[in-house]
């Protein structure tokens, strides 16, 4: 059996990649270990700016319309701000990745249920091998997750990565989503609207017993509390992994999350669409045009892990700034209407600003947090050690 390409992995990344390449008249192979549609851990949560990279028929899909944002600091504080219009949507990633999958199916792309095995270059060709027998490419796409075989095979080792647990239980936020800071030392705690119920996850870098806090947390929010399952986000530090000769990595293989907030769809539709341009464009070395058209993409992720290093570090100083100043301009992110770029640098002085007069107010009366260390504490090491 011979494909033009054979794309690893039925998430949005591989799906968008096999929908981009179909329609550009590729012969082009999906390879899914999973029956669809089948149960994807994840918030589901697409910022506005994803629906532009969707394709047709996508609306059915929105089973929330978020309006709001909340943001809290430790459980003391809590500040809520109305958008004006739709920032962001809920999604079932089930019916998603499906309707995702179908879109490459519809556009020409075949779909093979079976486990990836590996692969190896054999002539000017690759030879792929699954669980359902061999296949011949010219192309190929990782699009296997945090976890990439793809990856580690081309020699890639896992990157940095947010620890996360996530349980869906009974709730009503309807438009709301609610962002905690100041629970985790190097993450945050959410809670999503998700159909008629809600979503209730912690994501850190850090090593806190995530459980254990996930549990003190519903307790105290008086949230009905359901053993969550795990994952891993991967996130990029200062280079995104690509690929190399023939093979390229998109979405979370190649660590294409936000820093920041997690998010990974929206990258991941984005990244897929450019990988197929990128071997259009030029199929001798389609890694060097991938690296090209991946650039504003690779800038938004690393200008948001400079946000989220600042903001991690001192969380009580990203709330004050949220209520001030940034989580208007967040908003304007998620529509699309500035980069993480302009954030940064237009936000740079605002953090100053904050930073200065918190440090005042914490040396005549220090902020008492549920994991908070204060401008003293990060300063001179005072407080809880995570």
């Amino acid at each position: 059996m011979r494909y033009d390409a054979v794309v690893i992995g039925g998430g949005p990344a591989g799906a968008s990649t096999a929908y981009h390449l179909s329609k550009k008249g590729l012969k082009v192979l999906l390879v899914e270990k999973e029956r669809l549609p089948r149960f994807k851990l994840c918030a589901g949560c697409l910022s506005a700016r994803t629906l532009r990279l969707l394709p047709e028929g996508y609306e059915r899909l929105l089973i929330n319309r978020v309006r709001a944002g909340r943001l809290g600091y430790s459980g003391l504080e809590e500040y809520k701000l109305e958008a004006g219009k739709e920032i962001a949507y809920i999604v079932d990633r089930r019916d998603f990745d499906h309707f995702l999958v179908n879109k490459a199916l519809e556009a020409g792309a075949d779909l093979l249920q079976a486990h990836f095995w590996g692969f190896e270059k054999q002539g000017q060709s690759y030879k792929v091998y699954t669980s359902s027998g061999n296949i011949l490419s010219d192309f190929i796409v990782g699009a296997d997750g945090a976890h990439s075989k793809t990856a580690e095979i081309l020699g890639f080792k896992k990157g940095k990565v947010f620890k996360s647990l996530e349980f869906f239980t009974e709730g009503d936020l309807k438009e709301e989503v609610l962002i905690e800071i100041g629970w985790v030392s190097r993450g945050y705690l959410w809670v999503f609207p998700h159909g008629d119920g809600i979503s209730v996850g912690i994501a850190t870098t850090g090593k806190e017993d995530l459980l254990k806090i996930l549990k003190e947390y519903s307790n105290k929010k008086g949230i009905k509390f359901i053993h969550p399952k795990g994952w891993h986000i991967p996130f990029p530090e200062k280079e995104l992994q690509l690929g190399k000769d023939r093979v390229l990595l998109v979405g979370d293989s190649a660590s294409m999350t936000d820093p920041l907030l997690g998010e990974g769809i929206y990258y991941a539709l984005w990244a897929g669409r450019l990988a197929s341009e990128a071997i259009i464009k030029n199929p001798h070395d389609p890694l060097k045009a991938y690296g090209g058209l991946l650039k504003p993409l690779k800038e938004e992720l690393l200008n948001a892990g400079k946000i989220a290093k600042l903001a991690y570090r001192f969380q009580y100083v990203a709330y004050k700034m949220g209520k001030d100043y940034a989580l208007k301009n967040f908003y304007r992110v998620l529509l699309g209407e500035r980069s993480y770029g302009e954030l940064y640098l237009k936000g740079f002085i605002e953090f100053l600003k904050h930073l200065t007069i918190e440090g005042l107010r914490n040396i005549l009366n220090p902020h008492e947090g549920r994991n908070s260390r204060g401008i003293l504490g990060y300063r001179f090491g005072l407080g809880r050690n995570r």
